[in-house]
């Protein structure tokens, strides 16, 4: 048993190369697989001239990130979804807009936040009276600058 004034013997050199190189497995992993610290394997690592191979980048994309949600994800991360997935909104699919100088959002059809394929290019004027935003607002009038409602309230 190893305590701060002793090592921990390390295991066959073959063996570790075994499981580092031939298996994949992580330092981390390979502390887990013998009840270790990360840093005692990192040691041995060392100790036994172990060359440790360039870390390469682990596709964490939908289920296989620790964090994936599914369907209990938030309305924010299925926006992202369908961004990461299909790209910037740069048009408006309803009116045909593509002036560069307007905001274009990904706007859900059916409700089915879910499903990407679910999502149309619309402009933000598009996209606010296809969701009914307009009725949100006093009267009917909506106005999104808020020094031109000053304006009009004479405020």
């Amino acid at each position: 048993m190893a305590n701060k004034y002793t090592k921990t013997p390390a295991p066959e050199k073959s063996e570790l190369e075994y499981l580092y190189h031939k298996k994949y497995m992580s330092q981390t992993e390979i502390a887990d697989h013998y009840k270790v610290s990360q840093k005692v394997v990192w040691r041995w690592f060392r100790d036994l001239r172990i060359k440790a191979r360039i870390p390469y980048k682990r596709n964490q994309k939908g289920s296989k990130n620790h964090s994936w949600k599914g369907e209990n994800a938030t309305y924010a991360a299925f926006h992202y979804r369908v961004k990461s997935s299909r790209g910037k909104a740069d048009k408006c699919e309803k009116c045909g807009r593509i002036d560069k100088g307007i905001k274009y959002d990904w706007a859900n059809q059916t409700g089915n936040y879910a499903d990407i394929n679910d999502y149309k290019m619309m402009c933000r004027s598009c996209h606010f009276k296809k969701d009914g935003h307009k009725k949100n607002f006093p009267n009917n009038s909506y106005i999104p600058n808020i020094n031109i409602r000053k304006m009009i309230d004479g405020k």
